[in-house]
């Protein structure tokens, strides 16, 4: 009871004049209670209440002597016992607070788990871009060059932009915080809602693109495309579950495993096309066997080119990860997640206007159907009827795994937005 006492003596000395309850430390066995000062009937005065557990895993039998009740193995019996177990082995062991600077990534893992979103996202903007054109007849498909290098100029701006952000909000500066702290509560709320969103659709759009290329690989998986996505799904939730770091280690390899393949495909395709099979830098576009050549059906006009641009910009998607996510970088965090956004800017960029020369030196054209994708008629044409043949379905599988893995921008980021927006209250509390 005195140390109770002196518990209670130092959160008053701490607290002077508050008038709510005062819990001491719940967690703390040595005290088996908590002390709240409840209001008297007459302002100012104060009595103090002990609360004691109804059921408590201690109990005191000595001075300085604490011992376990049957409520503290309660939980290990019988059922209760098996559905701990299985969720220890499916998402690991609970991680203490004290322990997150632990969960906190290098530079290496931060690259593939906050930048798979971005760099996934070539594998299906220069097909969205195309698919725009298409519209206009085989004649647009020469646009694709003009509309290729202004998106990288757009990212090039971004990426400048969210390096300051990276140092003014070293917190993590999302497009909520910014436009909150610089337009105003209403344009915060209007970047948050379409993050959120975003968020969502990610997980949907870059599973869903790569299970159709898998389906590309494999024609007899096509029945059963949304089956896959679901298993994916559920897969990449769990290993999230498992925490920051062990997902960043899980996401790793597949994702320099596909920057790796991708950059070798670029090289040899290039190569390949422009210096011994001699192609001009605009080739002839080809429909894909068995597909007829798009018919016109819309002018080209400066909206119709706009579109085209904006499908293409979904290059971009995912850039903005980096920026919202420096609290999960080691320290000095703002130095490593600026140093990251380059180089994700880099690959992104290199690997962007790579696939876009590919394109255009092979003149490939975008299946309705979307199968095969742009991407495996590409790998098709550089590694097919060639010694590298086993190149491409080690390729498409990495494309796959690469888009499947970029949902992981959404598990996180979408709880870090959430919790900022709880904090402002205008999402629901814990």
């Amino acid at each position: 009871m005195d140390q109770i006492d002196d518990r209670l003596q130092s959160v008053q000395e701490d607290q002077p004049g508050a008038h709510k309850d005062r819990e001491l430390i719940d967690n703390d066995p040595a005290l088996l209670a908590r002390t709240q000062v409840v209001q008297g009937a007459y302002p100012g005065q104060e009595h103090i209440r002990i609360v004691r557990p109804t059921r408590t895993s201690l109990h005191r039998v000595g001075a300085g002597l604490l011992q376990a009740t049957d409520a503290s193995d309660t939980s290990r019996r019988g059922f209760s016992r098996f559905t701990n177990s299985l969720k220890r082995t499916l998402i690991g062991a609970p991680i203490a607070s004290s322990e997150a600077d632990h969960e906190r990534l290098t530079k290496f893992k931060a690259l593939a788990v906050l930048s798979s979103d971005a760099i996934s996202s070539v594998a299906y903007a220069t097909e969205a871009s195309l698919s725009s054109l298409a519209l206009a007849g085989v004649a647009a498909f020469g646009l694709i060059a003009p509309i290729g290098i202004a998106i990288v100029i757009l990212l090039t701006i971004v990426v400048i932009s969210y390096r300051q952000t990276i140092h003014a909000y070293p917190n993590g500066g999302g497009s909520y915080i910014v436009a909150k702290d610089n337009l105003g509560t209403i344009p915060g709320l209007i970047a948050a809602a379409s993050l959120l969103i975003d968020y969502v659709l990610t997980v949907s759009v870059s599973v869903a693109s790569g299970v159709q290329n898998l389906a590309s690989l494999f024609q007899p998986l096509s029945p059963y495309v949304v089956l896959i996505d679901v298993i994916l799904v559920i897969l990449i939730t769990m290993v999230n579950l498992r925490g920051v770091r062990e997902s960043g280690s899980f996401f790793a390899i597949p994702t320099y495993f596909f920057i790796v393949a991708a950059v070798f495909m670029i090289m040899l395709g290039l190569i390949k096309g422009y210096v011994f099979d001699h192609r001009p830098l605009l080739s002839a576009f080809h429909a894909y066997p068995g597909q007829p050549q798009p018919v016109a059906s819309e002018p080209i006009t400066l909206f119709f080119l706009l579109k085209a641009f904006a499908a293409g910009c979904s290059a971009m998607t995912g850039v903005e990860a980096i920026s919202n996510g420096v609290p999960v970088f080691k320290k000095p965090e703002t130095r490593n997640a600026a140093a990251t956004l380059t180089w994700m800017a880099v690959i992104l960029a290199s690997l962007f206007v790579g696939i876009t020369l590919l394109t255009m030196a092979y003149g490939i054209e975008p299946v309705a159907n979307g199968n095969p994708t742009v991407i495996a008629q590409i790998a098709a044409r550089v590694f097919l009827n060639g010694p590298l043949a086993f190149m491409y379905p080690l390729f498409l599988i990495g494309v796959l795994l690469i888009l499947t893995l970029a949902a992981n921008t959404s598990y996180a980021d979408f709880p870090r937005l959430a919790s900022l927006l709880a904090r402002d209250h205008f999402l629901p509390h814990q």
